[in-house]
Order: structure tokens, then C-alpha cells, then sequence
């Protein structure tokens, strides 16, 4: 069977969108999956949204490496996050049960395999929390990670970066649907965007799937009920922002 290794990031407790992902998922024939971290923040199904990848983790079907918002959880991040974002945190501290709060605690902050590196943000520096936005960041990434391909979310847009011949990293707007070829003798960034919060002005769900014995790496969107998870934010009292960013996908 053909490895399908499906790339899910910034998921914010979003569980009307991570439903309809996990489906997708499946009907591609996704054989293992990947949470790049942000597991909570800003949605209003945070303990569920733990729960539903503790149980993948826990079978064997899934790994996950920590965000930022998920470390916000344990450990102060006021200074570094703005007002929506640190009042979506104290509300989800308000939901969690300590045996979510440790699934969170206990997160790697990166996973090195024998060709991929799994990190939230960057395999530079992962605890600074430092977003892949341009050439000079993806080149920082790729250089400490030491492996041919690196999957990372944090920006919540979906983008990828491969080595030019002279080693400079490129960035490529990927089409939703459209397989990259992505061969070994290059080096490969490829930032998979939010599942739970995209603000690229579409507000479909976005992930990815690598596929490694073909070297191929398609990035998807995905529909999902934004308006029943934005419903959801409000009615648990969270800031209207957050709710219209599902909406609008801004």
C-alpha cells in the first residue's frame, strides 16, 4: 500500500472543520496522520478536539508536535499574543480537564524521521515561534532541520518552498487539488495552512498530503458548517472577531 501521510495544522478547536478533514482524509486513502500543533485557540471545541487525536495518537494511527496555543495553556504567552487570541486561551484553560491539559504538556516540539521533520513553526529555533513566510526564513528552517522535507503550520496560509539550483529557497502558491511533484535532490518547506482558521479570504478547512514513495505532495481545501462553528464561538462568549474570521476566512 502506498504511504499517505495526511499534514494537519492550526486547528484552534475547530470541530465542525476537523470532522470534515478526517472525512476527506479517509476517502483519499490517507494511511497515517500528522497534527503540526495548535491544537486549541480561538474555536469553542477544544477538550473534544484533544480527545479526537488523543485517540489517534493513542492507536498508533497519529502523531503530534505542540504549538504555540497549545503551550499558552501551561505557560504564560500574554506578551506574545494579542487580546482575541489570550481570551480564547483563558476560556479554553476554563475547559480542560488535567488529563487534556497533559496530552498537551506532553507534545514533542518537533519530530525528526529519516527524510521528514515535523515541527509547528520552524525547525529553526521551534521554541521562538518563528513564522516561514519568505526565502530567508524557509532557508533557516530547512538548515536546521537537515532533512529533505519539512512540514510546518503556524502561518495560516498554505505556501511551499523548494531549493533552486544556487540553494535559495522559492516560494510556489500551490493549487488545491493539484499533486507537486516533489523530488528528493531538492529540499522541500511545505507550510500546510489552518484547518481551523484560514485567512488566506477563503474559509475552507485547508491540509495536506505527502505521499513519499511517489514524492508527491497535494494540498487541499475543504468544505465544512463555518457558520454552526462560528455560532459556537459566540454563544461560549469568545471575542465576535473570532467568529467572523470562520466566516469570512480573513
Amino acid at each position: 500500500m502506498t504511504e499517505r501521510i495526511g499534514l494537519f495544522a492550526d486547528l484552534h478547536s475547530n470541530l465542525e472543520a476537523f470532522e470534515a478533514c478526517m472525512a476527506q482524509a479517509h476517502e483519499l486513502g490517507v494511511t497515517r496522520m500528522v497534527f503540526l500543533g495548535d491544537i486549541v485557540g480561538y474555536n469553542a471545541d477544544p477538550g473534544a478536539v484533544i480527545d479526537r487525536i488523543g485517540e489517534l495518537v493513542a492507536d498508533k494511527k497519529a502523531i503530534a508536535v505542540l504549538g504555540n496555543h497549545d503551550q499558552a495553556v501551561f505557560e504564560d504567552h500574554r506578551k506574545q499574543m494579542n487580546a482575541s487570541a489570550n481570551a480564547a486561551i483563558e476560556w479554553t484553560k476554563s475547559q480542560l480537564s488535567s488529563t487534556q491539559v497533559q496530552f498537551l504538556k506532553d507534545l514533542p516540539l518537533m519530530i525528526q524521521e529519516e527524510k521528514i521533520c515535523f515541527v509547528h513553526a520552524s525547525a529553526h529555533n521551534p521554541a521562538d515561534w518563528n513564522y516561514i513566510t519568505d526565502s530567508m526564513s524557509a532557508w533557516r528552517c530547512v538548515q536546521s532541520a537537515g532533512k529533505t522535507y519539512t512540514f510546518v503550520g503556524h502561518a495560516h496560509e498554505q505556501a511551499l518552498f523548494y531549493q533552486s539550483a544556487v540553494g535559495k529557497l522559492i516560494r510556489f502558491a500551490p493549487h488545491p487539488g493539484e499533486a507537486v511533484p516533489v523530488m528528493q535532490h531538492r529540499q522541500w518547506v511545505g507550510v500546510v495552512g489552518s484547518l481551523g482558521q484560514p485567512r488566506d479570504g477563503n474559509p475552507e478547512a485547508c491540509f495536506a498530503v505527502f505521499e513519499p514513495e511517489l514524492e508527491a505532495l497535494t494540498f487541499h481545501r475543504t468544505p465544512y458548517d463555518q457558520f454552526a462553528a462560528a455560532d459556537k464561538v459566540r454563544r461560549a462568549g469568545l471575542p465576535e472577531d473570532l467568529a467572523n474570521r470562520l466566516i469570512t476566512g480573513k
